[in-house]
């Protein structure tokens, strides 16, 4: 299992979980107070990815199927919000 934080801001997107092939399920979190996109590259926008609201949640769990287990990047809507996650692997 692997946890952890990470401030993301507005500048540029940065990674929260990185790649990780033995990934079974994760959890992500925004504990700041703006909407958080999430993204597999460092080229995320607004515009080109999911978004995770203030006090949101992402999770993914692999179930009998194929997850991703790629890196998650992260950028914030307009301010630095502190976002967590937790891994099984």
């Amino acid at each position: 299992m692997g946890y952890g934080s990470v401030t993301v801001g507005t500048g540029s997107a940065i990674l929260i979980v990185p790649y990780n092939d033995k990934r079974k399920s994760l959890i992500i979190t925004n504990e700041g107070s703006s909407k958080v996109y999430l993204g597999n590259d460092s080229s995320i926008t607004s515009a080109s990815t999911i978004s995770m609201e203030s006090d949101g949640k992402y999770t993914e769990d692999s179930g009998s199927q194929r997850m991703f287990l790629g890196d998650i990047y992260g950028i914030s809507e307009d301010s630095t919000n502190d976002v967590r996650y937790w891994e099984r692997i």
